[in-house]
């Protein structure tokens, strides 16, 4: 009786997860800062786009100003990107698509 419990709460927590894991291309473990940087991006892509569950995120890079995030749409096409840009105190300062 209890594991039949244990195993229905347990799917129930799993299928009222709100959001996906995000797929990130990478060829380290991301730093603390650079995964804020990736959900910073996650929800620009998701605030101007539809297809943020079909992303694919590139490691963000550091720039001077702050940092920038390519971002796939998979499968990979001509100008299905986006670059993200995003300043030191995690506001996004543009959005480029692809062309």
């Amino acid at each position: 009786m209890r594991l039949t419990f244990l195993i229905a709460v347990l799917t129930l927590m799993i299928s009222c997860a709100q959001e996906r894991a995000v797929r990130v291309k990478a060829d380290r473990p991301l730093t603390a800062e650079e995964s804020r940087i990736i959900e910073i991006a996650r929800q620009a892509v998701a605030s101007n786009d539809t297809w943020v569950a079909r992303a694919e995120f590139e490691a963000p890079k550091r720039d001077g100003k702050g940092w920038s995030v390519m971002v796939w749409r998979l499968p990979y096409t001509p100008g299905g990107y986006r670059v993200v840009l995003i300043d030191e105190d995690g506001s996004v300062t543009a959005y480029h698509r692809g062309h």
